[in-house]
């Protein structure tokens, strides 16, 4: 039997858990910590807007989570609620209550084009859902449905709850969520506690106007994406220290790429943008650059050969190598000419690496 203490391939690769691999952990949070100090840089710049600090703190606050959740799961602590597809929260809900609708005679729809957005908090999602369809199957009629619609966009998730009964009275509709029972014997908790469930994950819960030609009751649950990267603001002008300077950014993390295009075509940097070896090749077709924000990971296949078609393509090229694998480098960009960014990394770093190029 193979002793695993000496095999150094990925946990993911040898069968066990890949949130205990420490090395794809660890890199992953150091891509988290980098985009998190980068936005309070960002954020703490002498001409940064409320807007632009208020899209910083959400970044932060954003990374710091995912760090913090990928951190303790790495050192054994267990999952208390999981992030998850909208898509699944809304199937497993739908299945959980399948002996209710055969009781009632009513059959249940998942529905939607856009169910892979993650949610965080989905274990609140769940109760959420269950509390909306158990309402409607309260009043669906037999032979009807009930359609849980999932949709999505860049930043939160819509689920609507619909079902063909009579609907809420417009006398009714204001009292549902302050209370106010509409089932005889209930006791008006479940809408009120859904809503305070989804306003404290940052989301809510709404009574929608009937849909055309029905009178059923249409109820709206919408919660933010934890898979979510939101759009920066329009930037104030600022010192343009890197104007005309072309820079390819080769980088395969998204939120870190994010942060560094943001931040250099703010100081007046033209971007280009290579997440893979395909893309880089495309690139290299609009040289020459002046400099290059290089992380190995996009093209660890070849990393000697991309390097030197970097160096053909563009001679005299500013090379930044941002790593955070430094005691593991190629020979090929061991050489005195290449300039190091160890992740996590702060912006002034870069900035002081592209410097000579302004």
């Amino acid at each position: 039997m193979t002793d695993r203490g000496d095999d150094d391939r990925p946990e993911s690769q040898r069968g066990g858990d890949p949130h205990r691999d420490l090395a794809g952990v660890l890199h992953d949070v150091s891509n988290a910590l980098t985009v998190l100090l980068g936005w309070i840089g960002e954020a703490r710049a002498p001409d940064a807007t409320p807007e632009t600090t208020a899209y910083a703190l959400t970044i932060v606050e954003q990374r710091a989570r995912i760090a913090r959740d990928l951190a303790r799961h790495a050192i054994g602590s267990p999952r208390i609620d999981e992030q998850l597809a909208a898509g699944e929260v809304a199937r497993d809900v739908v299945d959980a209550l399948a002996v209710e609708a055969s009781r009632v005679g009513a059959t249940m729809i998942v529905t939607g084009g856009d169910a892979t957005a993650k949610l965080a908090g989905a274990l609140d999602v769940s109760q959420v859902l269950t509390n909306l369809v158990m309402n409607a199957l309260a009043y669906a009629p037999r032979g009807s449905e009930v359609t849980v619609d999932v949709a999505a966009d860049d930043e939160r998730v819509w689920i609507v709850v619909s079902d063909q009964g009579p609907g809420v009275p417009e006398s009714r509709r204001a009292g549902v969520f302050r209370g106010e029972s509409l089932r005889p014997g209930g006791t008006g908790v479940g809408l009120r506690h859904s809503r305070d469930l989804a306003r404290a994950g940052g989301g809510d819960v709404e009574l929608l106007p009937s849909a055309p030609g029905s009178t059923g009751a249409r109820f709206r649950v919408t919660w933010p994406r934890v898979d979510a990267i939101p759009r920066p603001p329009v930037s104030a002008p600022r010192v343009r220290e890197l104007s005309g300077v072309r820079v390819l950014l080769v980088e395969d993390d998204a939120a870190v790429t994010q942060l560094l295009e943001t931040a250099l075509a703010g100081r007046g940097a033209d971007v280009t943008v290579a997440s893979t070896g395909a893309e880089l090749a495309a690139a290299l077709s609009t040289a020459p650059y002046d400099a290059a924000l290089v992380d190995l990971s996009p093209i660890a296949e070849d990393a000697g050969g991309a390097i030197a078609r970097l160096r053909q393509s563009s001679p005299g090229i500013d090379l930044v190598l941002i790593t955070g694998s430094a005691d593991r480098l190629p020979d090929v960009v061991g050489t005195a000419d290449m300039k190091l960014v160890r992740k996590p990394f702060e912006l002034t770093e870069v900035l002081a690496a592209l410097s000579k190029k302004a």
